[in-house]
């Protein structure tokens, strides 16, 4: 008898523990990517609070970009095997890493470009949302972190008059960032 009250009483926790879940849980699965400044960089204070936006370089192709204010420009990701987003039209668009634009400087850019699946511009798969937000691994599904060549993400006041979006190489993550960028990490707002 005590073991079934138990049992009861257990069941009865699981589900007030289950249903604070789904109260304190976004089920939503579109989400904003948004600046987050990391620590240490005092005066760069203009890079915090961004919301990230397509900008259009050509047809079908766009550079990651940054705008101040939340609008339906923001580009909504949503989860899939790339990091794909939903830009108000008739099909998706992907981000993509263009490890290989100079393969010798410290970062590289990257990319909103429409389509999904592989692409001729660099990498779009390897994506990930942690604690920190979204994350890249450039050898996705290899269990050595030592090959993972993402070294966090960099905004720099750069060729389009707004902030567009970089990823460190990890090899060069000591190099200081120039006084027009800035460190952040990207996170989620769900939408």
């Amino acid at each position: 008898m005590k073991f079934q009250t138990g049992g009861i009483v257990f069941a009865f926790s699981t589900m007030i523990v289950a249903g604070l879940a789904q109260v304190f849980t976004n089920q939503s699965q579109e989400y904003n990517l948004q600046t987050c400044l990391k620590p240490g960089q005092a005066g760069k204070e203009r890079f915090e609070g961004l919301w990230l936006v397509s900008y259009h370089t050509g047809a079908g192709l766009g550079d990651a970009t940054f705008i101040e204010e939340r609008t339906a420009a923001a580009a909504k990701g949503f989860w899939s095997r790339s990091m794909a987003f939903n830009l108000g039209n008739a099909f998706p668009w992907q981000m993509i890493m263009a490890q290989n634009v100079n393969f010798y400087a410290d970062w590289q850019p990257v990319r909103i470009n429409a389509g999904l699946g592989t692409s001729s511009f660099g990498t779009t798969s390897g994506f990930y949302i942690n604690d920190t937000g979204l994350q890249w691994s450039s050898s996705p599904g290899s269990s050595l972190s030592s090959l993972n060549a993402f070294g966090g993400w960099l905004v720099c006041e750069w060729w389009h008059g707004v902030p567009q979006l970089f990823f460190r190489k990890i090899y060069d993550i000591d190099t200081p960032a120039p006084c027009s960028c800035a460190d952040v990490y990207l996170k989620p707002v769900y939408i």
